[in-house]
Parts: C-alpha cells; sequence; structure tokens
C-alpha cells in the first residue's frame, strides 16, 4: 500500500478506554495491517457527487475502523480537523472476519477549492482490534492499534486525467559550493507529480537523491549528496513516479551539467 504510516507505539488498557470514548487514536506500524483498502489513492472528481472507498479484512476477527481526513499535519486528531472539506460516512463502524466495507466521501464544499489544479488532502484509517482477555476474565492490558494514510486528489471538473504525468516534466540542473550537484524538477501542469526516486547517471557513476511530490506549477530541487565536486558533461535523469492506479512508472531525461 502506498501511503504514508504513522508510528506512535502501544496504547495501554486505560488510554484505550478513553480513546474509544472520543474517537481518537493512534497508531503503529501498518505493514502487519488486516483491515486494507482497496487503491492506494483517492481520487476525487469535480464531477462526483460522492466516491466510494473499500475496506477488506483478511482476519478472522473483527475490527472497529475509524476514518477521518486531515490537511497535512499528521498529529491532528479527527475532533481537531474544521479545514478539510471531505468528509466520510460512516466516520466510525465495525468490519467482520473475512469481510468487505464501504464507506462513502463526500466533498462538503464547507470551503471552496481551486479550479485551475488539484488540491490534495490526507485520508486516516484507524485499525482497532477487540479487547482481549485473559484466562482470568480480564481484558489484557494492551491494545495494538494499526493506522495508514494514504493521499486524496481532487481533481476540478474539466481537468481530466495525466496519460502520464512524467511527460509533462522537465528537468535542469544545478550546482551549489555547499549542497553540490542537483537539478530542478519544475512540473508545469495541474496535476500532483508524486515522485518516489530520482537519479542521475553521469558516466559510470549513478547518484541517488529523495524526491517529494512536486506540487502543480511548481518546481522542487533535488540535491545529490556527497557530490560536492562540479560534475560536468552529458548525464541521464531517472525519475519514477506512482500514477492514478497506484502503478510505478519512470521516464528518462537527458540533462547538460553545468
Amino acid at each position: 500500500m502506498q501511503g504514508h504510516t504513522v508510528y506512535h507505539g502501544i496504547v495501554s488498557m486505560f488510554l484505550r478506554k478513553i480513546l474509544s470514548c472520543l474517537l481518537l487514536g493512534t497508531a503503529l506500524n501498518s505493514a502487519n495491517a488486516s483491515v486494507t483498502l482497496v487503491g492506494s489513492r483517492i481520487i476525487y472528481p469535480g464531477t462526483a457527487s460522492s466516491v466510494d472507498i473499500q475496506f477488506k479484512n483478511g482476519d478472522n476477527i473483527p475490527y472497529l475502523i475509524q476514518a477521518w481526513f486531515d490537511d497535512g499535519d499528521v498529529d491532528a486528531q479527527p475532533q481537531q480537523i474544521s479545514s478539510v472539506p471531505f468528509i466520510i460516512t460512516p466516520p466510525v463502524f465495525r468490519i467482520q472476519p473475512k469481510a468487505g466495507q464501504v464507506a462513502r466521501v463526500v466533498f462538503s464544499q464547507s470551503r471552496s477549492l481551486p479550479q485551475d489544479r488539484e488540491s490534495m488532502y490526507w485520508f486516516n484509517m484507524l485499525q482497532i482490534p477487540p479487547a482481549e482477555k485473559t484466562t482470568t476474565g480480564k481484558q489484557n492490558a494492551m491494545t495494538v492499534m494499526l493506522r495508514n494514510r494514504i493521499k486524496l486528489f481532487y481533481r476540478p471538473a474539466g481537468m481530466g486525467k495525466p496519460d502520464n504525468i512524467l511527460q509533462g516534466i522537465t528537468v535542469r540542473s544545478l550546482f551549489d559550493k555547499q549542497r553540490g550537484n542537483g537539478i530542478e524538477i519544475d512540473n508545469a501542469q495541474p496535476w500532483f507529480a508524486s515522485l518516489v526516486a530520482v537519479n542521475l547517471q553521469v558516466g559510470q557513476q549513478t547518484h541517488l537523491c529523495d524526491p517529494e511530490m512536486v506540487a502543480p506549477f511548481s518546481q522542487q530541487t533535488c540535491w545529490f549528496p556527497n557530490t560536492k565536486q562540479r560534475l560536468q558533461g552529458v548525464g541521464t535523469v531517472r525519475i519514477d513516479a506512482i500514477n492514478d492506479q497506484g502503478a510505478r512508472i519512470s521516464e528518462r531525461y537527458s540533462i547538460h551539467l553545468p
């Protein structure tokens, strides 16, 4: 699953009771999560009245699922977020063993969004297991909760979708005495470019940098560590990205180094 996983530790039984009452939650690594989402991102077309999200429980026990959106603050709890114009119904539900569940995302229109470019928010899913009991009938003192975040992209009506987001990307080389060699990635398109890898091939050497997502009509500079010496000549930049279907795509660009 493509998304961002948050690590918050193990929640005590006492704290869990409080969190259950307040519908709050913290998270552990979701790599072993039993409840999964169908798809690695949510695309919300501007023409849609709602979008469905499918959940699947591959485990033999039921779970309580809490879902909400945030605008990028990973620590924000559901009751603290009022700036996100998307709601999910139901926000809390029970998913049975080996079963599926559908939740609905609705654009609340509580705030207007740009119509010339995509907007992005984060969808959160908290998986809460049933309380375990010991042989004496008492509840176990520890409960593990799993949380995962994936991106929601709001795509205004009439914008269409990119056939290949990387074909609209341009790159140019940079050099800085302090940072070394880098490239500027220009996304002159109305869609977000979800980059996952960037490498520069110069002769027999390959240099890697850790990219971030490039917002619509914006640039990002990716610096290659340990390249204090100015690289020269012609190089090849390879960029990997994630498309609408969650698949990994790549594109190569020829670049003249400064």
